[in-house]
């Protein structure tokens, strides 16, 4: 009577064999208290029906069957439902032809008086089968070794004899932050006043810096292999091995990332700050998600993505969280690199100036640039704070990288044609590099060559420029 409780946890198992790497055994034993769960309230209703514990653990097995590839099922009736229809009407449809032969099966196995053990006994070495069958899979990802990031670097950025102290580096990229020109040309925005006071702190800002990509994974892959990133990669897999990383890894530094995004967390950090989604819901979590969407209860999903769901305090905290966590990471002792993405001021506009909420309709507001404005004042002040924190904070001079990932792309606005395409490419770019020679510097400078600047001149490293895009 075993097998059905045990073939309840295959699922789960499944899914974990095929994600060893992006899941937890926390997610995974979640997911199977909850799949045992529903296979022993199923056990003790049919006690009410039936008698006889083989037939009991047979109707159960086909419980689960049916309960676990629902969604699979679901999938390949929808292509022949009416468009339109929402998803309760939808389900209910599917439901009737497999939802019907499920039932017709389980009535004729509770009211037959023959005797089920022969069919148990090849369930149960079917269920053990597949059990060890998953676990070995399990076992042999698991043993298979992970990408250290020390074992990922390319030729740039390979060092040598490191400088006796070692600077804190952070690297901070406020998604979507203009560019100087493109503030005031495009914008109506003169950012004269912040670009001083960054220079003023000793930044050197480049005021007509251009990125090679105009998306956030293939900047985020560019600038973290020296500039190295080719166009037809997977920006992802150049984000696992980044080569910055694990030079930097090599040297002795703590890594510590602020990720926005989980497939652009860094490798091997030592410190991560991820406010993931499934705070909004546990719909958002892939691994959950993916078992609702295979079971019988797919509906959940499909119902909670069909009604208004209000995500802006998600969308506020994961910024909010970034600038409440750094101060603490700024006082931890180094050399440290710290890497912050920060989702911000990208839409949608949850943040006015001051930090206070915005009307919720118009936090998709594509058309009209005072939104995005205020919460790019927002963002601009709040950065300057951390930059200040830095600065008092260390006992050695820091390196600070401040660049966008992208310039302004009209925040996707239904007319975005009207945003020129080479504007994308118009990014903010200011370094904080106190050994780095004025002849260095270059108003048209890269971010593709920030690091390879860090590296020459903050860690004694040989890593020639490469030309500006």
């Amino acid at each position: 009577m075993l097998y059905p409780f045990l073939f309840s946890l295959y699922p789960v198992l499944f899914l974990y064999g095929r994600n060893v790497h992006e899941a937890s055994w926390g997610q995974v034993l979640a997911a199977g208290a909850v799949s045992l769960a529903i296979a022993a309230a199923f056990w003790l209703m049919s006690g009410l029906f039936v008698a006889g514990k083989g037939k009991r653990a047979l109707l159960l097995f086909v419980f689960l069957l049916f309960f676990h590839s629902y969604g699979v099922l679901f999938d390949l009736f929808r292509g022949l439902l009416p468009e339109g229809l929402g998803p309760l009407p939808s389900h209910l449809l599917v439901f009737i032809l497999p939802g019907g032969i499920w039932l017709a099966l389980l009535v004729a196995i509770g009211r037959s008086r023959r005797s089920f053990a022969p069919a148990g006994r090849l369930l149960r070495a079917a269920v053990i089968f597949l059990l060890i069958w998953t676990a070995a899979r399990i076992s042999y990802l698991q043993l298979q070794p992970v990408l250290h990031p020390s074992q990922a670097g390319r030729k740039e950025g390979n060092v040598g004899a490191a400088p006796r102290t070692l600077p804190d580096i952070y690297c901070i990229i406020p998604d979507e932050f203009p560019s100087p020109e493109v503030l005031r040309g495009r914008l109506g925005h003169d950012p004269a006043a912040f670009v001083a006071a960054l220079r003023r702190r000793g930044f050197f800002v480049a005021e007509a810096s251009r990125s090679r990509f105009a998306w956030t994974e293939f900047a985020i892959a560019d600038l973290l292999n020296f500039g190295l990133f080719r166009q037809g990669d997977d920006p992802f897999l150049a984000v696992r091995r980044s080569a910055v990383v694990s030079s930097l890894d090599r040297l002795g530094y703590r890594i510590i990332d602020f990720a926005s995004l989980k497939n652009l967390a860094l490798p091997g950090t030592d410190q991560r700050f991820f406010y993931d989604m499934v705070h909004a819901s546990v719909f958002f979590d892939d691994f959950y998600r993916a078992l609702f969407e295979r079971s019988l209860l797919r509906i959940l999903p499909d119902l909670w993505k069909d009604r208004e769901t209000d995500l802006v305090p998600y969308y506020r905290q994961r910024v909010l969280q970034v600038f409440a966590e750094l101060p603490e990471v700024i006082r931890e002792k180094g050399p440290k690199f710290v890497f912050v993405h920060l989702y911000c001021p990208h839409e949608p506009f949850v943040f006015d100036r001051r930090g206070g909420p915005v009307d919720a309709e118009r936090i998709w507001e594509r058309g009209d640039p005072r939104y995005f404005l205020e919460q790019y004042a927002f963002v601009r002040d709040r950065l300057l704070k951390a930059i200040d924190q830095i600065l008092a904070s260390a006992k050695d001079r820091p390196v600070i990288l401040l660049q966008s990932d992208h310039g302004y792309r009209g925040s996707r606005r239904p007319d975005r044609s009207m945003i020129p395409y080479e504007e994308w490419f118009s990014v903010f770019n200011a370094l904080y590099l106190p050994n780095m020679p004025a002849p260095a510097t270059d108003r048209n400078l890269s971010p593709a060559n920030n690091f390879r600047l860090v590296f020459r001149y903050a860690l004694g490293t040989e890593c020639p420029r490469l030309p500006e895009p």
